[in-house]
Parts: structure tokens; sequence; C-alpha cells
């Protein structure tokens, strides 16, 4: 399950090969051919260990037109040099080693990243470069808002992949409640799955807080666990509050790592013990009976 931003980007071609497909479809108008057979392409340590370090994901497929190889890279920000040179190594690596075409598709949910990564990438000196890179470059520039329910719904991994890749928008909201409503034509399973795609995709944001927020007024069933799940993380927020106000008000002197074991707890009975003990400890350590 991704739980940032990043990951969730390329995560979700792992889970639906066939977005690659629609995403050439709809955002380059590129008449690329329906995906039969797919399989990650896991790199050999042994022979080259840092590549592993530098792909996200990359899919070996099978179509009509024969196999090739697919490489799906989120950017957060503008390429640098070495991105770039780490780009061609790999590319080249890949072809060379499998034999087979090699295609580059570049996320962000900047725009800024869209327009630098597609600037030309080259290798070489300025003046007389020795190798030009031609990734797809999908961006919030280029990548549709999808505010009407039925077109969510006709296919949600690329409405899924359409809010994160706006995720930065301010109108990004509206996009949130169709998504919603497109859910609920899915078996509940695969509903909930994307629900908390998008909600961990949406990563520490305000974008984040909006979409629980709608998902706590839903009534399809497939949202009524995880409010159930929001109920639950709010009773844990409510009693990690209680348990560091009580520690500062009797003036306890919990460390940073008291803390961060304090918010990392998911226990809720073990907060309230916690809490107990803080009000006559004489120390954090009674406080956890270390």
């Amino acid at each position: 399950m991704a739980k940032i931003p990043h990951e969730a980007l390329h995560h979700l071609f792992r889970e639906d090969p066939g977005l690659f497909t629609q995403t050439m479809r709809r955002v380059f108008d590129e008449r690329f051919p329906d995906i039969k057979e797919v399989a990650e392409v896991i790199v050999d340590t042994t022979s080259l260990d840092a590549v592993e370090r530098y792909i996200d994901t990359s899919l070996r497929v099978t179509t009509d037109q024969g196999e090739e190889i697919l490489v799906i890279e989120p950017q957060t920000e503008p390429p640098s040099p070495q991105k770039i040179r780490s780009w061609a190594w790999y590319l080249a690596f890949l072809e060379n080693k499998y034999q087979l075409p090699t295609s580059l598709l570049i996320l962000t949910a900047k725009e800024p990243t869209a327009r630098a990564c597609r600037r030309e990438l080259f290798l070489g000196p300025p003046r007389s470069p020795v190798m030009r890179l031609f990734p797809r470059i999908v961006g919030p520039d280029n990548m549709p808002l999808i505010t009407d329910a039925a077109e969510a719904a006709e296919d949600v991994p690329f409405a899924v992949l359409a809010l994160l890749t706006q995720r930065l928008n301010p109108g990004v909201e509206r996009a949130m409640r169709p998504l919603m409503d497109a859910l609920d034509t899915l078996d509940t399973d695969t509903a909930r799955y994307y629900a908390e795609f998008v909600e961990g995709g949406l990563g520490e944001s305000c974008q984040r807080e909006v979409w629980k927020q709608i998902m706590k007024t839903m009534t399809y069933g497939y949202v009524s666990e995880l409010k159930q799940e929001f109920r639950e993380e709010g009773h844990l927020e409510t009693a990690v509050k209680t348990l560091l106000a009580v520690l500062d008000a009797r003036g306890l002197d919990a460390t940073d790592a008291d803390r961060d074991r304090i918010r990392s707890c998911t226990d809720h009975e073990r907060l309230l013990a916690w809490t107990v003990c803080a009000a006559t400890a004489s120390s954090t350590a009674e406080v956890f009976g270390d």
C-alpha cells in the first residue's frame, strides 16, 4: 500500500499495468497497444547494484506489437544533471540486457518540474550533445482534473492517477466526491483499497484531511470500515494529546524519544494506562514502566 505521494504515483502502474496504455492514449493521444502480459523487471543486483536504487517501477510487457519494457519514474523536483545521466544509464542498460525497446514515463504533481522535464534532456557538451532523451511527461498541466463521476467510473485507476497528479491543484477537491462516487461502482474490497490508496497518496496535507472529512459523510458500503478506522484514529489522536498534556502539566521531562514513543503508539488501552500513571509518576521512566 502506498503511504507517500512519490510511492503512490508509480505503484499504481504495478497494480494495473493497463493504466500505462490508458495514460498514453488519453494524455498524449498516442495509439499505444493493449497490454496482454506483464512482469515486473527485477534488476540483477549482482551485475548492477546502483540501478536498483534508481528505478521505481519497470515492467516487461507483451502487446500485439511484441515485447517492450516500461519504466515509470515519479519526479518531485526538476531533474539534476546527475538524474538525467541516471535515466540514460539504466535505460541503456535495460535495452542492452533484455534486447527490448524501453520507454520512460515521468510523473510529477508539480508544473515547474513537468516543464523542466520537457526541456531538451541530453548528455555530452551543450555545444555538441552525444545523446538526447525523449521521455513522456505527465504533470498537472496535461493530466485532466476529472470532476464528473460517470467519467471517473469509466476508468477508476486513471481517475485515481489523475487526482494524485493534481493533488497540489487548489481545485482538486472538486475531483474528490466524483471519484468516491465512482468507487461505489466497484466491488467493496477494490473500492476500499483505492480509497485507502488515495488517502496515502495525498500525503500529510490539507487535501488528505479534506478527503477524510468527505469520506466521513459518505453512506456507501465500502466506507463503513474506513469510518471505523477514522473513529479509532480520532480516539488515538485524543489519547496521545491527553497524555502529552498531562506530562507537560506535571512538569515531567519527556524527551523527544519519549514523545515519539507516545505518538507512534497505536494501542489505545496502553495510552490510557500511561496517562493514569502520569498523574502520579515522578518520572517518564515510571510512566512507561521502564
